[in-house]
């Protein structure tokens, strides 16, 4: 019942499935017109968590990496979650 107000009073969308499920058959999209196989999108998640690790604590499970459309062409975006700062390391 509190959904079905929250979506009548507009405090929550209302076909937020639909919207998701939009975005992810954009994301396929795009990342088919990149020409990237999913096994190169993980080989990506991995250098990115690899290289990002060294110096933050990043929870892998959470890493996210998209190829989003523009109007200025195709982007990478990483979203990659901190717990903190690794600790420092002499390089």
């Amino acid at each position: 019942m509190m959904g079905f107000l929250d979506t009548l009073l507009g405090r929550r969308p209302a076909h937020k499935s639909a919207s998701v499920a939009k975005q992810r058959l954009v994301e396929v999209l795009v990342q088919d017109h990149v020409r990237l196989t999913p096994d190169v999108m993980d080989a990506i998640r991995h250098d990115i968590y690899k290289i990002i690790s060294k110096h933050l604590d990043v929870d892998a499970n959470q890493l996210q990496i998209n190829i989003t459309r523009s109007e200025h062409g195709e982007s990478l975006v990483a979203n990659v979650p901190v717990r903190r700062a690794a600790p420092t390391r002499n390089y």
